[in-house]
């Protein structure tokens, strides 16, 4: 067994050690009354939603983006904010919950950062403390458990294009889990021909790409049945002379629908690299075939970066006391740009909907 350095979890005091294997992702628990140091690695802080610093985003040669046209702010679409179309949801702590014109609508009391929201906006789909992938309405009603034995740390469920797959990891026993497609209807679950070694999966809006993060911050894409894995260069390598700036990420936070760009929390540096739950921020867009840095038409402090299956892209900026959320289009123009209500400054964006 090669085993990879992982990261700690503080905040359900829990010391997990991620062991990849050629088949096989095993992830190690063990409860324990205060949190220990993993050699090498830095024992964060507990997470707590909204109080993460923004990484500094480095220079890092880029192709300029196109320059920015005028917001449109009077968009003819219903949704949490008048001007942006869309539903947004959002982790406050451990809940779930979407923002409406109204306020802020609960939607779980509990499992937000093991949660994700359908692309069709239908279903929410979270794998709960006793290791359960639950799926539920948009509101968090009808709740019903489609896999059992699934992996709740690192191992989010991942939607697939049409919101009828979830790409899930369970456990087929001590020491041996794999990742595959689990068909909603059917609670059908298939692995993958090629196990990806990694955690925090996505899944490309085309069905075609795959993207994770290994044990050691770096970032990989692969085919949609885990084969042809590919790390992205120059991003995460601990050579100084590739990467002077040690650039990398444990946290993959969305994908473009065809994978060719990635939103990751990027490290620089010294940087802890946090632990093992996802932290539900995204600083930086990389390219997936040069490892570059995109800049962003943009201003303030990026804290979410979210793809849409259009083409779109959704960016959550900190400005002052206040957040920005900034619509863009395929070619990165802008296309609507609002200020988030108060109501969730302190909160981590989660997803963003069309209905």
């Amino acid at each position: 067994m090669n085993a990879i350095s992982s990261r700690t979890i503080a905040r359900r005091t829990l010391l997990a050690t991620a062991a990849f294997t050629a088949g096989s992702v095993v992830l190690l628990t063990a409860a324990c009354g205060t949190d220990q140091a993993v050699p090498g690695l830095q024992t964060p802080s507990p997470v707590v939603a909204g109080s993460q610093t923004p990484s500094p985003v480095p220079a890092v040669s880029s192709p300029p983006p196109p320059a920015a046209t005028s917001p449109s702010r009077a968009l003819p679409v219903a949704g949490s904010i008048a001007g942006l179309p869309g539903w947004l949801y959002y982790a406050d702590f451990d809940r779930l919950v979407r923002l409406t014109r109204s306020g802020v609508k609960t939607v779980l009391t509990t499992g937000a950062h093991e949660a994700n929201v359908s692309p069709d906006g239908a279903s929410i789909a979270f794998v709960n403390d006793s290791g359960n992938v639950v799926i539920t309405d948009r509101d968090g009603q009808h709740p019903r458990t489609v896999l059992r034995d699934s992996i709740t740390l690192g191992y989010e469920p991942a939607w697939s294009p049409d919101s009828q797959r979830l790409l899930v990891a369970k456990s087929l026993g001590p020491g041996d889990t794999t990742v595959g497609i689990l068909t909603i209807a059917s609670s059908n679950f298939t692995p993958l021909a090629h196990q990806p070694q990694g955690i925090h999966l996505l899944w490309s809006a085309d069905g075609q790409h795959l993207a994770y993060s290994t044990g050691n911050c770096r970032i990989v894409t692969a085919d949609a049945d885990g084969g042809n894995a590919r790390t992205v260069p120059g991003f995460g390598d601990p050579n100084s002379t590739a990467n002077p700036q040690q650039r990398r990420s444990c946290d993959p936070y969305s994908i473009s629908p065809d994978g060719s760009l990635i939103a990751v929390n990027q490290r620089t540096g010294s940087q802890p690299n946090g632990d093992i739950g996802r932290d539900l921020f995204a600083n930086t867009i990389i390219d997936t075939r040069t490892g570059r840095n995109i800049t962003l038409p943009v201003t303030g402090s990026i804290t979410a970066i979210l793809f849409q299956p259009n083409g779109d892209t959704l960016v959550r900026t900190k400005n002052g006391t206040t957040n920005q959320l900034t619509l863009l289009n395929p070619d990165r123009t802008i296309k609507a740009q609002v200020t988030e209500p108060a109501t969730v400054k302190n909160t981590r964006l989660l997803g963003y909907t069309p209905n």
